[in-house]
């Protein structure tokens, strides 16, 4: 199990990010319109994969696009849940302001 802690005073920025034996690079951005942070996937080689996805509270990181309705993962994607949840446990809507609080746990 790992953990991607998010770079509050970084932002916006990118870095890469090995998943099982593939390298990935996450953009975080913010959003000034909703106070939001977000992240564009990209390849290894700088190819977009998926923009702008929301950081929100307990949903997997591109949830309705990495597993089909058979469970196949998209080979696209990390092939594993990326779930934002909060340092403390505790339910709340993710914002900028408080981001530092907030960890990506990876499932397989």
């Amino acid at each position: 199990r790992m953990k991607i802690t998010i770079l509050k005073d970084s932002i916006p920025y990118s870095t890469d990010i090995t998943i099982k034996d593939k390298t990935y690079q996450f953009e975080f951005i913010f959003n000034s319109y909703d106070r939001r942070v977000y992240i564009n996937l990209y390849d290894i080689d700088g190819g977009l994969i998926y923009a702008n996805e929301p950081i929100m509270f307990g949903i997997p990181l591109w949830f309705n696009k990495v597993v089909d309705e058979k469970a196949n993962f998209n080979h696209n994607f990390p092939e594993v849940y990326i779930i934002p949840n909060t340092i403390d446990r505790t339910i709340k809507k993710i914002t900028f302001d408080n981001i530092n609080e907030v960890e990506l746990i990876v499932e397989d």
